[in-house]
C-alpha cells in the first residue's frame, strides 16, 4: 500500500513523505529544576531500592578478628541515585547511611535504609556473634520468640532498644539453634500471618504468660493442643514483655523507644539464589 501511495505522489509531482517514526521515551528531564523543591523530593524517594532484609552471616572466627567489618549473607549495591547530583545524594542520605563496619571504629560498611531496611536473626549465633544496635525494624526467629527465657532476654538486651517494629518469623521448629551456615544461598520469602492463624507452639513460663491466660487460651482447647497459640494471643504476651523493657529502660534511665511497638508475624520460605552468569 504503501508503494501506491509513493506512485501516485511521485505522478502528481509531490515530495516523498516522510516515515512518522513512533515516539521514543525520554531519556532527560531538562526542566527537572523548576519543579518545586518537595516534588522533587518525593521523585528521589521513589527512587530509591525497595525494602532490604540483612541477614548477618556470624563468622566462626568473629572473636579472632574483631577489626573486620559486619558480615551478611547477602548484600547489595548503595543507591546509583545517591552519585546522580547534591540534592539526589542529600535525599539518600536522610533516609540511610553507611553502617554496619568494623565495631568500634569509622570504618563504613553497607548502606542501610532506616526507614525501609531490616535485620533478620533467623538463628541464635546471628545474635550472638554481631554487634548490631540501635535497628528500627528487626525480624525474629518464632522460636526465640515464642519460649522463655530467651524471647524475654532478647526484648531486654540492648539490641532492642530502638525498634519500633518487630516482625515475628516462623521457620521449621528448631530453627534458632540451627547453624547460619544452612542459609547461605537462599532468600526469605515473607508470607503475612493473620491474628486468627496459627503461630506455632509456645514454651512460655509464668513469668512471661501468666497462669491467668494460660487458664483462658487453655478452656479453648482441649488435650495436648494447650501449648498452640494463634497470633492474636502472641501478641498479647510479647507486647506484655515490650512494656516491661520500657519501664526497665525508664527506671535504668537508657536510652530507648517510647512507642507503642508495631507487631508483625510472617511465614518464611528460603528460595534459591540466581546462579551468577558465566562471564
Amino acid at each position: 500500500m504503501s508503494k501506491i501511495f509513493g506512485t501516485a505522489r511521485w505522478l502528481l509531482g509531490l515530495p516523498p513523505a516522510k516515515a512518522v517514526e513512533p515516539p521514543k521515551p525520554a531519556t532527560a528531564f531538562p526542566r527537572f529544576r523548576e519543579l518545586p523543591t518537595e516534588i522533587r523530593w518525593a521523585i528521589w524517594l521513589y527512587a530509591l531500592p525497595a525494602p532490604r532484609i540483612y541477614e548477618p552471616a556470624a563468622p566462626t572466627d568473629w572473636l579472632l578478628t574483631p577489626m573486620k567489618p559486619i558480615t551478611f549473607l547477602r548484600t547489595f549495591a548503595p543507591p546509583v541515585l545517591r552519585e546522580v547530583c547534591q540534592e539526589a545524594y542529600e535525599v539518600c542520605m536522610s533516609e540511610g547511611e553507611f553502617r554496619f563496619g568494623c565495631f568500634f571504629s569509622h570504618m563504613r560498611g553497607i548502606w542501610y535504609n532506616e526507614v525501609r531496611d531490616a535485620i533478620y536473626f533467623a538463628c541464635e549465633m546471628q545474635l550472638d556473634r554481631t554487634h548490631i544496635f540501635e535497628v528500627d525494624t528487626i525480624y525474629l526467629s518464632a522460636d526465640c520468640a515464642l519460649r522463655s527465657p530467651d524471647c524475654r532476654n532478647f526484648l531486654m538486651s540492648k539490641n532492642f532498644d530502638f525498634c519500633d517494629k518487630l516482625v515475628i518469623a516462623l521457620y521449621p521448629p528448631g530453627s534458632w539453634d540451627m547453624d547460619v551456615q544452612t542459609l547461605k544461598g537462599t532468600e526469605p520469602i515473607f508470607r503475612k500471618i493473620m491474628d486468627y492463624e496459627i503461630i506455632g507452639e509456645h514454651a512460655w513460663d509464668t513469668t512471661d504468660c501468666s497462669l491467668e491466660q494460660r487458664r483462658k487460651w487453655n478452656s479453648a482447647v482441649d488435650g495436648d493442643a494447650h501449648n498452640i497459640i494463634y497470633w492474636q494471643r502472641a501478641k498479647e504476651v510479647i507486647l506484655g514483655l515490650f512494656k516491661m523493657r520500657q519501664e526497665a529502660a525508664r527506671l535504668a534511665g537508657r536510652e530507648h523507644y517510647e512507642e507503642d511497638l508495631e507487631l508483625e508475624a510472617v511465614e518464611v520460605f528460603r528460595k534459591p539464589l540466581p546462579k551468577a552468569l558465566p562471564a
